[in-house]
This record gives C-alpha cells, structure tokens and sequence, in this order.
C-alpha cells in the first residue's frame, strides 16, 4: 500500500516576510480566517509545532452580495474553457471574458461575493458542461452557497407564521443574507477551498428535465388563459397568483395523504416519488409547529392552518410576494398581445428572483426578467434595495462593478496586498487549463 507524506511547510505561502526567529525571508501566512490570519516561517518553523502561528487582526469587512444567473456562467464558462467550440471559433462576447475578470477580481479584493445556489446546480445537471459549469460558480462563490430554495422558503414561512399567530403579521421579515447561506459572507476568506464532486446519474439529469417541463406546460396552458383575459388587471392576477400558493399546498398535501393510504392498502404501486413526502408536507408541518409554540389547541390545529395558508397576509412573504408580481407581469403581457408564452428558462428565472433576490445587494439576470421588474408597479412594491442588471445594459453592470473597487479605501488595498501578496488579484484566466474537469459527468468529451 503506497503511503502519502505531507511535509506542513507546503502550507506556508507567500507573501514572505523576514523570521523573527532566524532572520530569513520565510516568515509566510498559514492561515487566514474571517477576522486574522497567521504567519508560521518556513524555513526553522518558528513558533512551536504545538502553537497555531503568530496571528494579525484582520479589519472588519462588509462584502457585496451579488448573484450572477446561470446564463451569465455559462458564457464566462465558454469564453474560458478551452474545450468549448464556441471558444475555439473564437465567437464568445469579449463582455464574457471582461465580465469574469471584473468578478474574480473584486472577489479576491475581498470586496464581493458571488454566493452559488441550487439553481446553478440544477441548470448545470442538464448540460454537457457539467463540470465546467460548477468550475466556474465555485469560482466566483469561494465556498459560499444559498441555501437550498425550499429551506429559504420555509424560513420565510416559520418567521411569517410566527409574526401572525402573534396578532403582528404585517411586520416585516428579517432578510440578512447571512441567515441563509452556508459559509461566512462578510470573511476574509483562504487562498485555498476545496470542491467535491458529487456522482449524478442520467435518470438524475432526468427528473430536473422531467419536472422543468410539467412546470412549462402548466404556464403554457394558463398563457393562453390570459390571452383572452383583457378586462382583467394587474392586481387581479397577482391576488389570484398568491392565493394559488396556500390553496395548491393545502391540496397537494390532501393529494400525498390519500396517496399514502392507497398504498399502504395496497391498492397502487409505490414509486420512485412516493419515498418522501411532498415539499408541501414541510410546509404544512412548519407553519403548526409555530401554532403549537403558540399555545394553539390540537383541535384547533388544522383550522388555524388552513385559516393562515387562505389568509390574505400570505402576499407578504417575501417569495410569494416577488413571483406572483413577476407571473402577473407576464399575464398582462398575455392579455395585451404578447403571442407565444414564455420559453422554459422562465420558470427557473422567477424561482430564482422571488428567492434569492431580497438577500442581494445586486443580481445578474436575463434580459425578459430584467425588463419585468422595471416595469409599473413591481419596480415600486419589490422594494429590496437590490441593483438588477441584464445584458442589455451591461455597461451599467460594469460601471457598478468598477464603482465598487473605487469606493474602497487604500489601507484595504494594503491589508488584501499584505495577506495574499501583489499577484493575487490577478484574474484567473487559466481556470480550465491543465485540469482534468474537461469532461462531463458521465466521463466523454464535452462537445457543443
């Protein structure tokens, strides 16, 4: 059995400084964490094995939260890899390549982070570009991830419930970004992460296809609804959008229940889907959880749910608030003329935006959702303090970004240079040279 030694001084990095100890320029960093970083020299390992290192306060740093959306990373993806045709031929928007450097940048100068999510991982499960893709996102996230959608949801739903079972059910929710993220936003963050691979099947790839397309045919089926509905108004689609969420749970959960009982009783077969229980279920079980913690009865446990998932507050939740806006906005589209119904890719962009957007400082999103969001009244009543940005006015994104690196203060560009050294926040344009991520998940060649 072959056997690993790993010598400690590889993790002794530059910048070096002169040694305390023995005078030499090996004194480098060993560590950084979110508030300090530590120095160890690699050359007599001063201090002692058994101490962590001499550790530096690090200033307190307040990082821009921005999401790029996932056409965003496919195309900085395909002006980087080698491997892409389109890179090959030399047709990538030249914006993609500047784009990425912008971000890689700002995200080194410890002034953004780029948090990836479950939409990118789900968009990257349908395409050849596998593992490119998750290259890219990870890149620009340094270990930052969303929570998964339907945990934010159901956050929102716990702390809504709770300000309604306690008679205070217009007070706003609290929406700092780090209550839904995994990894420390506002850190300096390491040189180094790590990635893991997970191992996804076809029939994986499959059921996000599968599940895409029930969504895309049910808003293709209500478009053509709308289309005849010119007496209707803005706010009527909305209303009938956002009672839709507590009706369609209430019913879906009703569905699972007697589903579950027709195979217990053996009357229909258990499938792949019937292993867990429906997200509503959650949902369900999330919102009495909250009446029992407030003293709610258990025989009034069920009518109190249905009373709260059929009560007008629901249009507060943040998530519920944002996508019934947005499909309100396509409704009255719809009804004014707009003649084919939206492509596949709306779905996930109003699962994105309604979730993730009141935790951004900015978002990078397509050019219809940018469009809609602009408009009378959602630009007014979606009041985040969130900055959308779309490829028709990319210009305006740039100017943010660079905006964003002229605001911060010479001492910082000192600390970032003292820590990780003047190279660092050079643009990693190598980002698919000489790996071995140039195939996709099932191991051939990526081709497009």
């Amino acid at each position: 059995m072959s056997e690993i030694v790993i010598d400690p001084r590889e993790f002794i990095m530059p910048p070096y400084i002169d040694c305390p100890k023995c005078g030499k320029q090996f004194f480098g960093v060993l560590m950084i964490c979110p508030d300090k970083y530590f120095r160890r020299c690699k050359n007599c390992f001063y201090p002692r094995p058994n101490e962590s290192g001499i550790s530096y306060p690090l200033p307190t740093l307040k990082k821009k939260v921005i999401y790029i959306d996932q056409f965003a990373i496919s195309n900085m993806m395909l002006a980087l890899n080698p491997a892409s045709k389109a890179f090959r031929k030399g047709n990538v928007d030249l914006f993609w390549s500047i784009l990425f450097e912008k971000l890689d940048r700002l995200c080194k100068l410890q002034l953004i982070v780029c948090p990836d999510s479950s939409y990118h991982a789900n968009e990257s499960l349908v395409s050849p570009f596998y593992a490119a893709l998750k290259r890219m996102y990870e890149q620009l996230s340094y270990g930052v991830s969303f929570y998964a959608s339907t945990e934010i949801k159901l956050l929102q739903i716990h702390e809504h419930c709770t300000h309604w079972a306690s008679g205070d059910a217009g007070k706003s929710l609290d929406l700092d970004v780090t209550r839904v993220v995994s990894g420390e936003i506002h850190a300096w963050q390491e040189k180094m992460y790590f990635s893991v691979n997970m191992s996804y099947s076809e029939e994986d790839a499959d059921e996000v296809r599968k599940a895409r397309e029930r969504i895309h045919v049910g808003l293709a089926r209500v478009f053509h609804r709308w289309q005849s509905e010119k007496d209707r108004t803005f706010d009527d689609w909305f209303n009938e959008e956002a009672s839709a969420f507590g009706q369609v749970t209430l019913q879906i959960f009703r569905d699972a229940v007697i589903r579950r009982a027709r195979i217990q009783a053996g009357q229909i077969e258990m499938t792949r889907n019937d292993l867990y229980p429906p997200y509503e279920a959650s949902v369900i079980f999330t919102i009495q959880d909250v009446l029992k913690e407030h003293g709610v009865q258990p025989s009034e446990i069920w009518p109190k749910t249905i009373e709260y998932l059929t009560s007008l507050y629901l249009r507060d939740i943040p998530f519920v608030k944002i996508s019934s806006m947005l499909v309100a906005a396509i409704a009255r589209k719809a009804a004014s003329g707009m003649r084919k119904p939206p492509n596949q890719g709306m779905n996930n962009d109003i699962g994105v935006i309604s979730v993730l957007l009141p935790y951004c400082d900015a978002m990078f999103i397509d050019n219809q959702c940018c469009s809609l969001l602009k408009e009378r009244p959602l630009c007014e009543r979606i009041a985040y303090n969130t900055d959308i940005f779309c490829q028709n006015a990319k210009d305006d994104f740039i100017s943010y970004l660079d905006r964003i690196e002229k605001s911060a203060s010479l001492g910082h560009f000192t600390k970032v240079k003292e820590v990780y050294g003047d190279n660092w926040p050079k643009p990693y344009h190598a980002l698919y040279e000489g790996t071995k991520d140039q195939t996709n998940k099932k191991g051939g060649t990526y081709v497009d």
